[in-house]
């Protein structure tokens, strides 16, 4: 099996393993083994702000929204109205 990587893919499983936990990604699946008490367990960050996270107890944290985004199918977003939307089919 050779260990080729070609822009983002990886060919090859691959694990990260730290203090913190561990990261493993393959190509059936992709894994995050937290082993500290942080309650910031998985998060995502578009220009230094965090737009997604799932905490320590496993509950999604989705960025309030205050301009609509662009609809896609399957979309869900959260508004700065205290509301979700959700887009089922194509507009």
């Amino acid at each position: 099996m050779s260990s080729l990587i070609q822009g983002y893919q990886i060919a090859v499983p691959f694990e990260l393993t730290g203090s913190g936990g561990s990261f493993l990604f393959s190509g059936s699946r992709v894994e995050i083994n937290s082993t500290t008490s942080s309650t910031d367990f998985f998060i995502i960050k578009q220009n230094g702000q965090q737009i997604f996270k799932v905490n320590q107890e496993g509950v999604v944290e989705h960025k309030m929204l205050t301009t609509t985004p662009t609809v896609v199918t399957g979309g869900l977003f959260y508004s700065s109205s205290d509301e979700w939307y959700l887009s089922y089919r194509n507009v």
